[in-house]
């Protein structure tokens, strides 16, 4: 019973101390239109991960501001309590993703950090590469997915797209290999 107690006295000291998640592509974070990869990999990455941060945090922000007002012209309605809840979660959980992004965005901001915040700056930036990497890579499929059903002009369209993704997805990843970032707050 004892030793039960103490694993989970144990898991939960462990998801006490839970590191900060990425920023999760969606909505509020859709994929970045463009990747300029000048420079060094790290340089190059961490200037499109600024831009997708911060742009997200606007794209919160905006829909707080929404959400609010959504829920004061509701109140000032007299809504019903269920048509309240559902926008006072929504603003709790903007608010909550908003303290997370700004979070994140002042961690990836710590340029002379010592190693270990640097360790923690590269983890939160290798996340937010390798889903960019992937929801390249579902792009792609979904294109050679079309190039195969459809003919003619529409299925050349979806090669070249998927050709144009694929290529995309390779230069991320040759960015995220590059000795800048492989190097970056390593412990040899």
């Amino acid at each position: 019973m004892s030793a039960l107690f103490l694993a989970g006295a144990l898991c939960a000291g462990a998801f006490a101390a839970v590191p900060a998640e990425a920023a999760k592509l969606g909505p509020y974070f859709p994929m970045p239109a463009a990747f300029p990869l000048n420079g060094t990999g790290k340089d190059a990455l961490l200037k499109i991960q600024a831009k997708w941060l911060n742009d997200g945090l606007g794209n919160l922000e905006k829909a707080r501001k929404e959400t609010a007002a959504a829920l004061e012209k509701a109140k000032a309605e007299n809504a019903k309590p269920e048509q309240i809840a559902p926008l006072e979660e929504k603003l709790k959980t903007l608010e909550a993703d908003i303290e997370a992004t700004k979070e994140e965005i002042a961690i990836e901001d710590k340029d002379m950090a010592p190693k270990e915040e640097q360790a923690e700056r590269k983890r939160l930036f290798l996340l937010n590469v390798n889903q960019w990497i992937v929801e390249l890579g579902r792009q792609a499929t979904e294109q050679l997915k079309i190039a195969i059903l459809k003919d003619g002009a529409e299925a050349e369209a979806a090669q070249n797209r998927h050709i144009q993704l694929s290529d995309m997805a390779d230069a991320l990843e040759k960015a995220k290999r590059d000795i800048s970032v492989e190097s970056w707050a390593s412990t040899r």
